[in-house]
């Protein structure tokens, strides 16, 4: 197939991208610079320059897309400080308004397949329980920021026919791999600057982005369309998993602040991917810190 990409030179885009070529697929990327455009550049990828959320794209979007088979939404823009005013103003953005324009695009090009990404910590806290892919989001006001538009953004998706568009969303976990989140933590532990909110005892849903890559490859397939899928690997508790990578490093394990509450846990099934999309993680969690050692 052809695949119409946005975000395709982030952190999982940069582990799409040539995934799908290997696969036999053709990539058309939407890119912000020529400069990010040299992350993903090979033999069939097609570069197009644009960005989601200025006014000159959106008008271009439907040409964008016509003639591919697939568009796949992972475009965000995670701030580095979430606690800034405003820091999640452009994630908000491209999870509302991108999505939007994109499906306008994709159902006026009669794309087949349209895969979003959406985030599995949009759940309520579920303590030691399973959360599948039946629990509702989180719709607290004290979590309104971060949940809210992914909320907005999966009733988008949802309210399209499936049988005029075959969207898939998938609810991806924590990505850890080279270039994600894990590498800050690992800074911060080698520092000895890492302090664990609470008693870590709150569960973490984790994936590596090269297995969250190759679930949207996955999903591109009849028996996704109209689904939502938890993409995770095995859940870990936070303590135990900063302790471990504490270990791999050979520096002590981060102090806990029992003054602190607890942060939400999030102790998510993947077995609706692995049964329906015949999907699984592979990568261990922890390999780039061990391949960082060595």
């Amino acid at each position: 197939m052809q695949v119409f990409v946005a975000g395709a030179t982030g952190v999982l885009g940069r582990a799409l991208v040539p995934r799908l070529l290997q696969q036999g697929h053709t990539v058309r990327a939407l890119v912000r610079s020529p400069e990010r455009g040299q992350l993903i550049r090979a033999p069939g990828v097609e570069l197009v320059s644009g960005d989601l959320l200025t006014e000159a794209t959106a008008q271009q979007l439907p040409a964008l897309v016509r003639g591919c088979n697939a568009v796949v939404h992972i475009a965000t823009a995670i701030p580095r400080n979430p606690t800034e005013a405003s820091a999640w103003e452009p994630t908000t953005r491209l999870r509302t308004e991108g999505t939007r324009l994109l499906l306008e695009a994709a159902r006026a090009a009669g794309v087949r397949y349209y895969i979003q990404q959406s985030i599995a910590i949009a759940y309520p806290d579920g303590g030691e329980r399973w959360l599948d892919e039946t629990t509702p989001l989180d719709r607290s006001p004290q979590r309104a920021t971060v949940c809210g538009p992914v909320i907005a953004m999966e009733e988008m998706v949802q309210a399209v026919d499936p049988a005029e568009l075959g969207w898939c969303i998938l609810r991806g976990g924590s990505f850890v791999g080279r270039g994600t989140a894990q590498d800050t933590l690992v800074a911060r532990l080698r520092e000895g600057q890492l302090v664990v909110i609470c008693d870590g005892s709150n569960f973490i849903s984790p994936i590596h982005v090269a297995d969250m890559a190759t679930a949207i490859i996955a999903a591109l397939q009849p028996a996704a369309v109209g689904r939502i899928f938890n993409i995770v690997s095995t859940p870990v508790r936070y303590g135990e998993y900063v302790d471990h990578i504490a270990a791999l490093l050979q520096v002590p394990p981060p102090p806990r602040d029992l003054s602190m509450p607890c942060p939400p846990s999030f102790r998510c099934s993947n077995e609706a991917a692995r049964r329906v999309l015949g999907w699984q993680p592979v990568h261990d969690i922890y390999e780039d810190v061990v391949l960082a050692q060595q």
